[in-house]
This record gives structure tokens, sequence and C-alpha cells, in this order.
């Protein structure tokens, strides 16, 4: 038996399946995503997106010989585990997650931890950081809470070299002038998901300018925002647009009913098959290539002075 199998039998112990997904026990409620294999596979295909849209696994500038680096909300644990294996192999590295839901072998200087970073006090978790890097956490962080983990983040890096960066995807659907079509299933599933989150105090909305606000609040300096056109599927002319909306096309496809079953049922009232005949006619309608949809990604790096 692989490791990874035997990882995967040992977290699917650790809850129950609910609308045909598992999800975790651990603080019950608190994390509304399926942890499944499918929700496994779904985030290392994301993480294989935002490598292909970036070029890079992270932007900020990291200059200590053998950096420490934070991963808050790990999942997979795919982002550490291939900075240890491909970019800073003298690092080390701690992923931190509400679910251990990482392989049982992971490379040498990177360490798994369980730790629901809600919490107020971090002094379990790493300190004197290069880098604290987190990405998709909105919808899984209780809106209010988040100035505190900014706050936190701060604390645990290193005065002077030490960055914070922040990848979101902002799910909802834009066209390029007036290609929009009407009744579109894509738009209707976000604004339900979204609505959904609100109602469950944990936005998955990117409000930019608000995260610039709470990001400098919490002390940083040096803040950039970068956005990026990730389009639904690959219909333009430009080789890279047309990488980066396959591999987002296909997370995409795989995210609707991932990131929509419990929230649309608990708090919009719809049934099962609802939300499942929804998610279906969105998948289709992504797949057309005539469909110039695109979501933005928004990546912030900011310094601790």
């Amino acid at each position: 038996m692989s490791s990874d199998t035997e990882s995967e039998e040992k977290h699917l112990e650790n809850g129950c399946w609910i609308y045909g997904r598992f999800y975790g026990s651990w603080k019950r409620g608190t994390y509304v995503f399926p942890i499944d294999s499918e929700e496994l596979e779904r985030l290392d295909i994301f993480h294989k997106c935002f490598l292909v849209a970036r070029g890079k696994p992270f932007s900020a500038p990291i200059t200590r010989q053998s950096p420490k680096i934070m991963d808050l909300g790990t999942g997979t644990g795919i982002w550490p585990i291939s900075l240890a294996e491909d970019y800073l192999f003298d690092a080390q590295i701690m992923a931190i997650d509400l679910n251990q839901v990482q392989p049982a072998l992971i490379p040498r200087g990177v360490t798994s931890k369980q730790f629901d970073i809600e919490e107020p006090i971090w002094d379990s978790l790493l300190t004197d950081c290069d880098l604290v890097h987190m990405r998709m956490l909105l919808g899984s962080i209780q809106t209010d809470l988040w100035p505190q983990i900014y706050g936190n983040v701060f604390e645990h890096l290193a005065p002077d070299h030490g960055y914070i960066e922040h990848v979101e995807i902002d799910w909802t659907p834009r066209w390029q002038g007036d290609d929009q079509p009407e009744n579109s299933s894509f738009q209707r599933w976000s604004e339900l998901f979204l609505s959904s989150m609100d109602k469950s105090n944990r936005s998955a909305r990117v409000v930019p300018a608000k995260m610039q606000q709470l990001i400098k609040a919490a002390g940083f300096t040096d803040i950039e925002h970068k956005v990026i056109q990730a389009f639904v599927c690959p219909w333009t002319s430009n080789s890279h647009e047309q990488d980066v909306a396959r591999w987002f096309n296909l997370a995409l496809s795989r995210s609707f009913e991932t990131l929509s079953m419990m929230p649309l049922i608990e708090k919009q009232g719809l049934t099962y098959e609802k939300v499942g005949e929804l998610c279906a006619r969105a998948r289709e309608e992504i797949c057309v290539l005539q469909n110039h949809a695109f979501c933005n990604i928004h990546v912030w790096t900011a310094r601790k002075p």
C-alpha cells in the first residue's frame, strides 16, 4: 500500500459523508468544504493552475540562506512539498491545516501541523519567518477574524525581510465587452455561492480595497497587488493564456459542487438535486469555446518593516 493511500484512508476515518461528499470532523462546521480524494485532486489541479499562471510558486523576495516559511491552509501540502523539492532545498517549512490530508511521506525540512489559524494564539507555530504563504482561504475564515489573521502573520514574520503572500480567486465571472450570455448559470452559481458564504459569516468575496486596507492596518509596508486574468476556456490566441485557461477550466469544473453543495443546501434551502443541476449547467457553460468569461486571480505581497 502506498503512503498516499495510507494517508487518505487515515483522514477518511475522521469525518462523515454528507450530500455525497466526505467532510472532516475536527471542529466540525468551521470548514464547509469536503476533504475527500476528489477534493484533494482539485486542490492539486489548482496548484498547477497557479504555477502556470504565475510562472513561479511565490513572488516575495527571499534572501536568507536557510529560510523559514509557513504555508497556512496548506491542503494537500503540494505547495510546501514542491517548494522543498524543486526550489528551496535548505528551507524550514511548516505546512498548517485544519485537516491532516497531507501525504505520510514529505521532504526533509517540511513539517505538517494540524492547527486552526482562527485561534488567537499561535505560540506553537514557526516564528521569525521569511515568508508566510496563504492561498484560497476566503470562505474558510470567519469574516471578522481577518484582522486577527493578518496581525498574527505579522507577528510571526522576521522584521525587515519577512513577507506575506496571499493569493485568492474572485469567483465572480467577468466578460470582455458585450460577450456576457443571458441567464448565465456560472453567474447564478457565483451569486448563490457568495451569498451563502456571506450568510455563514465566512465571506468568499474578493474586495481588493478592503484586503489592501487590512494588510496595511496590520503594519505591513511595500504592499503590491497583482491581478491575473484566468479565462474559463482556451479561446484566446495567446499561448500562455490558453495554457492557463486549460488548467483553470479543469479546476473550475471540479469546483462548482465541491464549493457550493453544503452552502447552497444549508443557507439557500436548495435541494441536493437542484444544486447538482445548477452545477452541471455551469460546467457545460464554461466548456463552450465561444464563452469569453474569466475570473481574476489576486496576489498580494507585503513586507514587515
